[in-house]
């Protein structure tokens, strides 16, 4: 009976440590969700200009929990949040100017597989899964503007690459980067009252984060 409790206690928190949890917090990178071609004339000629809608960089918080499923796989459910003032880039550059349209708040739900390459107090991983994104267009009052207001879901995949130092042996710092693309959640009709010159992209949204892992 003694040995049965001593082998209970101690099986408990080895099962308990497969679940672990983080927070972190970094730039979110918004990509393309639109672009508009338009042709100017002048005495030399015909040019093509190109502009693309986005949103400004801003920073983002993620948080997630993980399973693991022995000692080179796991399964995340993680979510991101930003929200950044719309701005207007240039296809040359990435460069973009705010626009007073309106702000865009993105929160973003992944569920990927993580894969471990090696082990040790220095953990280098990739992922990959299905993701699914929550876009809300905040308006500026008075702005003129066609833009929607209220929330559009777009699904998605996601990627990612990442390094957890394990400092002690329930904390860790986590650093990830990662590559996430949905549909774009304008319609045509929001940028443009017609469909010439004006296609919708898929944003190639990218999020740097750095943040704190805790095993329990």
């Amino acid at each position: 009976m003694r040995t049965f409790l001593l082998v209970l206690l101690v099986a408990v928190p080895v099962e308990a440590q497969n679940w672990s949890a983080s927070f972190g917090s970094g730039p979110f990178v918004f990509g393309h969700f639109a672009e508009r071609t338009a042709a100017i004339g002048n005495e030399n000629g015909a040019t093509t200009t190109r502009s693309r809608l986005s949103a400004a960089t801003r920073a983002g918080a993620t948080a997630d929990i993980e399973r693991d499923f022995g000692r080179w796989l796991a399964i995340r459910l993680e979510g991101t949040w930003t929200r950044a003032p719309l701005s207007i880039k240039s296809s040359s550059g990435s460069s973009g100017v705010a626009l007073d349209a309106g702000h865009i708040g993105v929160t973003t739900f992944v569920l990927p597989l993580v894969v471990r390459l090696n082990r040790g107090a220095l953990q280098f991983h990739v992922s990959g899964g299905p993701a699914y994104g929550l876009y809300t267009i905040h308006r500026s009052t008075g702005a003129g503007v066609t833009l929607f207001e209220g929330t559009r879901s777009r699904w998605g995949a996601a990627g990612g690459v990442g390094v957890t130092w394990w400092w002690r042996p329930r904390f860790g710092v986590e650093w990830q980067a990662a590559d996430i693309v949905t549909g774009s959640p304008f319609h045509i009709s929001d940028i443009s009252p017609t469909s010439k010159g004006v296609r919708l992209l898929k944003p190639q949204n990218g999020h740097t984060t750095l943040g704190v892992r805790y095993r329990f």
